[in-house]
């Protein structure tokens, strides 16, 4: 199958008429973007291995009733939670976890309290705050963001995709993270 012949709009049918191929075209289509998210995050195949299977599993379970303006991001949001969910277990069960934990140390000084980042991520609130921020930025500095902590991505890697060295990147996320905790202290999520 080749997913240039399939629109999203399509495989959302597909989903709807209950057939079999929608998972098949999803996996054509958005596969590689999603095994890369979870690597980004579990950094262990056989983890990637179960995560897009519960990726798979979900987006059959919930389209219908579900219907998603954008497929793309909501089978990356869907396939980065079970990534976290399955660091979080690691986590507890003292096993390691990827590098999602660097991650979250990284974010950690731009919200009021570290104990509590992946809660505060997670909220409405919290997101609108950074979407909000993030849609006032250049593209190249809001694509570097996401690329990072959306997508897990290495700092190698973002800085070869944009022909920058890895200090020009980790400074340039470093002044973000200083600008956004600005952000979050205007809007009363300050120390106090």
């Amino acid at each position: 199958m080749s997913s240039g012949h399939r629109t999203d709009e399509s495989i959302i049918e597909l989903f709807f008429e209950r057939s079999e191929d929608a998972i098949q075209w999803t996996m054509d289509k958005y596969g590689a973007l999603l095994r890369k998210l979870a690597w980004n995050i579990l950094e262990d195949a056989e983890d990637v291995e179960e995560c897009l299977s519960d990726t798979y599993l979900a987006i059959w379970n919930a389209i219908p009733p579900e219907r998603p303006l954008y497929l793309k991001a909501y089978l990356c949001r869907i396939a980065r939670n079970f990534a976290l969910d399955r660091v979080k277990e690691k986590m507890r069960s003292k096993r390691g976890g990827g590098q999602a934990h660097l991650l979250l140390d990284e974010l950690s000084e731009t919200l009021a309290s570290g104990a509590n980042t992946v809660r505060d991520l997670e909220t409405a609130e919290i997101g609108g705050v950074i979407s909000g921020y993030l849609r006032c930025q250049p593209d190249q500095r809001r694509v570097i963001f996401v690329q990072r902590y959306f997508y897990a991505s290495g700092l190698r890697e973002i800085a070869e995709e944009h022909n920058m060295t890895e200090g020009a990147v980790k400074a340039l996320l470093h002044r973000m993270r200083i600008e956004l905790k600005g952000v979050f202290e205007r809007e009363g999520y300050g120390d106090e």
